[in-house]
């Protein structure tokens, strides 16, 4: 009997002791499920987090919708005679196309000439201290003072340059193109920079060629595209934009886009004008700091005396609308 109660006083307290090990193995899953259940309930806490933080993100990059400019082009330009169009962009995103078509370029056709020339000194294939003496065969007329100097006039390119975009001098922008290489060149550049309704078809005043029926062509939206970029300095780089922008800060036709404008604005422009044809253009950035608005407007086969005001009642209502 003794023998009987000893081993099961063994089996008894061995039992026990299983049952102590498996309550306390239980206990430490529990304790893990519990740590588990309080991880996991953690997580799902912090996970709205996430979106909340991407869509606050969204809402700062999302453009501005550029409804109050339709309505600004419409009522300046709208009601005009013959083709216009408008094309607004401002550095926080909004953007207008409004009746975007390809158009007669006039001398706007000069800042995708200026873009060739900052590209090839950038490449350095064109040297602006470079000199070049006029010639009889040089001078047209138009625009410009250069073709009243007298034959064997010495000049440098950055002064053809000069004369070029400040008042529009057309002797001097056909000596430019055919010193970075015609035609063919400035075309290249137009298509590099993705211009699709842009073309270079004929020098200044060549009136053959207009009787021919080629003309330099030009649309809002590539001349907002190109003047954003420049504005950014994502044009060429950051020195060759900057020397860009300054020949456009010297213009001196502030007659259209700007008149208006307040004097504290900076103003980079670049006007063209044909009246045969009835065109008045207007390529132009507004700036206050580091906040700009690009404007342009086209129009043809219009009346001077409708189309001025309107292109000043437009520059003034998009200055105001993004500025104030």
């Amino acid at each position: 009997m003794k023998k009987w109660g000893l081993w099961l006083l063994v089996g008894v307290t061995s039992l026990g002791l299983v049952g102590c090990q498996s309550r306390g193995q239980a206990h430490q899953a529990a304790k893990k499920m519990t740590s588990s259940r309080s991880a996991s309930a953690s997580s799902s806490v912090t996970k709205p987090k996430t979106p909340k933080a991407k869509a606050a993100k969204s809402q700062t990059t999302k453009p501005v919708p550029a409804a109050p400019f339709k309505q600004i082009a419409q009522s300046t330009m709208g009601h005009l005679k013959g083709q216009n169009a408008v094309f607004i962009q401002t550095t926080a995103g909004q953007t207008l196309s409004w009746h975007n078509r390809s158009q007669k370029a006039a001398s706007d056709i000069k800042l995708f000439i200026l873009a060739t020339v900052y590209r090839q000194v950038a490449a350095g294939k064109f040297d602006l201290a470079a000199t070049y003496t006029l010639r009889e065969a040089d001078k047209v007329g138009g625009t410009g003072n250069l073709q009243a100097q007298a034959a064997g006039t010495r000049v440098t390119n950055r002064e053809l340059l000069k004369d070029m975009m400040t008042v529009s001098d057309n002797t001097a922008t056909n000596i430019i193109i055919r010193e970075v290489g015609g035609l063919a060149a400035v075309n290249q550049e137009i298509k590099r920079l993705g211009a699709t309704q842009t073309v270079l078809r004929r020098k200044m005043m060549d009136q053959k060629a207009l009787a021919a029926g080629r003309d330099n062509e030009t649309s809002a939206r590539d001349l907002g595209n190109l003047l954003m970029k420049i504005w950014r300095h994502q044009l060429i780089s950051r020195s060759a934009d900057t020397a860009i922008l300054k020949l456009m800060a010297a213009n001196t036709n502030h007659t259209k886009l700007p008149k208006l404008v307040p004097a504290s604005r900076q103003i980079y422009n670049k006007t063209g004008e044909f009246d045969t044809y009835g065109v008045e253009n207007d390529a132009a950035i507004f700036a206050r700091g580091k906040q700009a608005v690009v404007v342009v407007a086209l129009s043809q086969n219009g009346e001077l005396s409708q189309q001025i005001p309107a292109m000043n009642q437009l520059g003034k209502r998009v200055d105001a609308a993004v500025f104030h």
